[in-house]
């Protein structure tokens, strides 16, 4: 039985809590960037009344570039999570399945030593009668 409690603790998965904090730092310095970009553009919209035509930024490229990667992380981040939530209902479920086997073979043994005492009993019944003498069968003699 220690076997199997060792077993399903090696099952449990690791702790979600560093996860979501990855999780939660890239959303927030997503928004950062979002910000940065929102402030660029309206910046950038505001120099474009003042002069004809302005020059590409090339930080905002950066920023557009870096907000990608980070989209691309945070949803590599939620597949592996979605795995890892996969793997772990399908070993609750095994666990499940083998407790009910135990239960059933548990059941089945304690009927089987049910019927074991009930036949030592029997058993030691009948030798109780068997030592009662029986009467001695009458020989018939000839005349």
């Amino acid at each position: 039985m220690t076997d199997d409690r060792s077993a399903s603790a090696d099952v449990r998965p690791r702790s979600a809590l560093p996860l979501l904090v990855a999780i939660l730092s890239l959303i927030v310095a997503g928004g950062a960037l979002l910000a940065s970009y929102n402030n660029a553009t309206k910046f950038a919209a505001s120099q474009e009344r003042a002069a004809a035509v302005p020059p590409p930024d090339p930080a905002v490229e950066q920023m557009k570039q870096t907000l990608a990667s980070l989209q691309q992380a945070v949803q590599g981040i939620q597949a592996e999570q979605k795995r890892q939530a996969a793997q772990f209902g399908d070993a609750q479920q095994k666990t499940s399945a083998q407790q009910g086997e135990q239960k059933l073979i548990s059941d089945q043994l304690g009927a089987l030593s049910a019927r074991v005492n009930s036949l030592e009993s029997a058993r030691a019944e009948s030798p109780a009668q068997a030592t009662q003498p029986a009467p001695a069968p009458q020989r018939r003699t000839r005349r």
